[in-house]
């Protein structure tokens, strides 16, 4: 996890600072949730700090790319507290993740399944302007190579 802004200047920046814990499509009420898992721990203490809290989060989304590889690293500043949340991940694998943001204009966070036995903790975050989900997605699609893809072990394959 890091937090502020960050610059990255090779591939192997990018690769080193992914996003571990993974991400995915949740159901909720039929719809599908793109879901950014996080160490139990940290969303845990996210949690009780913003308990009993009016909570507004602004989520940016930079995407850096190359014309064949595409990283976005989402970050989530929680408004009224100091809280900065910063996902790494790699987009040329996550398209269906990247569909659904555009499309509910929501994103979730939740604790990472392997790491607890109750997986219904889950918290919902709305797009401040869902307009911008779509044009990253545009983004994405333009410049993401789909035959294109990292070491097995740098991305997550829940998708």
């Amino acid at each position: 996890m890091a937090t502020g802004s960050r610059s990255f200047r090779s591939l192997e920046d990018f690769i080193s600072n992914l996003h571990k814990c993974g991400a995915a499509l949740t159901d909720f009420k039929g719809a599908k949730i793109p879901t950014i898992y996080i160490d139990a721990s940290r969303y845990d203490e996210i949690m009780k700090r913003i308990y009993s809290q009016k909570v507004a989060v602004d989520t940016l989304l930079n995407i850096f790319h190359d014309g064949r590889h595409v990283f976005v690293d989402v970050q989530m500043k929680f408004l009224n507290t100091d809280l900065q949340e910063n996902y790494l991940l790699y987009a040329n694998n996550m398209i269906e993740f990247f569909e659904s943001l555009s499309e509910t204009g929501l994103i979730s966070l939740a604790p990472d399944p392997s790491s607890i036995s109750n997986s219904s903790n889950v918290f919902i975050i709305q797009l401040p302007k869902k307009e911008l989900a779509e044009k990253a997605l545009q983004i994405i699609r333009k410049n993401a190579s789909n035959k294109v893809g990292l070491h097995d072990d740098c991305y997550d394959k829940r998708l």
